[in-house]
């Protein structure tokens, strides 16, 4: 999506799946529905030129919450809603690095399906 200069807007994906019941690892039961819900509010608040997408299982749901921007962005793991803030900052920076570098994908975590 092209902001009105035309320019890409980066979308950021949250996982908000709760899978099998609970009973296995999930971005939902590691906070990422609280996660979405304050990051969306963040964005708005600070009227930040990204949009935004709730979705359920990027394969990472055992090492999440998972989020991730695109097109092309890193794995933002494991943040909660306390992080909100200081991942705001990043994205008014635009500091995307700072971001990914602050919530990182671990080496071990990049080739295991969730």
């Amino acid at each position: 999506m092209a902001d009105e200069g035309g320019a890409m807007r980066m979308t950021i994906n949250i996982c908000i799946n709760f899978r099998a019941g609970d009973i296995l690892p999930s971005c939902g039961v590691r906070g990422g529905r609280e996660l979405a819900d304050a990051l969306e509010n963040g964005i708005s608040e600070r009227n930040l030129p990204y949009t935004f997408n709730r979705l359920h299982c990027m394969g990472k749901c055992h090492i999440g919450p998972t989020m991730r921007l695109s097109p092309g962005g890193a794995f933002i793991m494991g943040a909660q809603a306390a992080d909100v803030p200081r991942i705001l900052d990043f994205l008014q920076a635009e500091d995307l690095d700072g971001l990914a570098a602050a919530f990182p994908l671990m080496e071990e975590d990049r080739n295991i399906e969730g």
